[in-house]
């Protein structure tokens, strides 16, 4: 069971905090990131809305050009051929779901591997209370400041107001983002390169995950 520093606001040590290694030192299993981003991104576009029209959709006459013979051009049919501009699109984009199948274990089991690649190469920081008294962008960056970060994922549980007062002063920060413990997902923890976390959020994402 992996024991990390418990910080305050301003990274001083105030602590410990014991983690499960079922949920913060799983095994690294790369392939499965791969599999679980795959899944994400299909879900966020899985119904594909482009549609361009074909030559039996678009307007126009279905007159034939010209003559098909006598004239010294080529061949046509109608203007509506997609070899005109304005006419029909030929094997263009039409709506359509697309869909990139995994099972709940599995995506549980990538997430448990993106959390425990974290811990493993010290991007991962826990944090006792991540509580302001009012909302305060200033405080909120002194506190990114403390612990050097570029980029950020913070992961709050807000159920108090202290608690989402720290939420809302996030919003206004660029290369940040706000998760609740039952929004984590892979896709966010690879896309920013620390990690934040309250101790009640780390308590409630050991009890989500640790029966993977």
């Amino acid at each position: 069971m992996p024991s990390l520093p418990l910080y305050d606001l301003n990274k001083k040590k105030v602590g410990n905090i014991d983690l499960k290694d079922a949920v913060f030192a799983g095994e690294i299993r790369p392939h499965l990131l791969n599999d679980a981003v795959r899944a994400q991104i299909a879900w966020r576009y899985e119904y594909r809305t482009a549609n361009s029209l074909t030559r039996s959709e678009v307007a126009g006459t279905g007159k034939k050009m010209y003559k098909q013979k006598g004239t010294g051009q080529a061949r046509h049919g109608d203007e509506k051929s997609p070899t005109f501009v304005g006419g029909g699109k030929a094997h263009g984009p039409k709506p359509r779901r697309v869909r990139h199948k995994i099972n709940k274990k599995v995506m549980k089991a990538a997430l448990v591997t993106a959390l425990s690649l974290n811990q493993k190469e010290d991007r991962l920081f826990i944090v006792d209370k991540l509580e302001l008294a009012k909302p305060s962008t200033k405080a909120v960056k002194d506190c990114f400041k403390a612990f050097d970060f570029e980029s950020v994922l913070v992961v709050n549980s807000g159920d108090i107001d202290s608690e989402k007062f720290f939420n809302q002063s996030i919003k206004n920060l660029d290369k940040v983002k706000f998760l609740r413990p039952e929004g984590v997902n892979v896709f966010d923890i690879l896309k920013y390169k620390n990690l934040l976390i309250s101790s009640k959020a780390a308590e409630k994402i050991m009890e989500r995950l640790s029966h993977v």
